[in-house]
């Protein structure tokens, strides 16, 4: 994959989806563009800020030479999601909880990635204190 324009933020004109997450990108709202080129393609990648900040937090684009794919970006959030909740929970006491974990892992994607936005800004917030 060939980066043919870097990301930068831009205001959209219309609506877009958002490349990682799949949801809506609004009319209006500022997102991260870039423009790439693969087997000849040129295509352009479209983010959210939240989106493109959390796979930065995360770190996910340090493993991905040939460039972060949405699914990829799913999947991180998904184990994200569950390995906050289960460290929430005393490891002797794990089996206890079994039941509501499983039914947590089937939240939405969005609700999931929602969550570990949050949870990474109140993590942010503690440490500046």
């Amino acid at each position: 994959m060939e980066t043919l324009t870097y990301p930068k933020e831009t205001k959209a004109i219309k609506v877009h989806s958002c490349n990682f997450c799949a949801c809506r990108i609004p009319k209006g709202d500022i997102y991260i563009k870039s423009t790439h080129k693969h087997d000849g393609q040129v295509y352009d990648w479209k983010t959210h800020k939240h989106c493109a900040e959390i796979a930065s937090r995360l770190k996910m684009y340090d493993h991905c030479d040939e460039g972060l794919t949405q699914d990829v970006f799913m999947e991180t959030i998904h184990c994200e999601h569950d390995d906050i909740l289960i460290s929430m929970i005393p490891y002797d006491e794990a089996q206890k909880f079994r039941d509501i974990i499983q039914q947590l892992r089937r939240v939405n994607f969005k609700d999931k990635l929602g969550y570990v936005i949050r949870h990474y800004k109140k993590l942010d917030k503690e440490a500046q204190k």
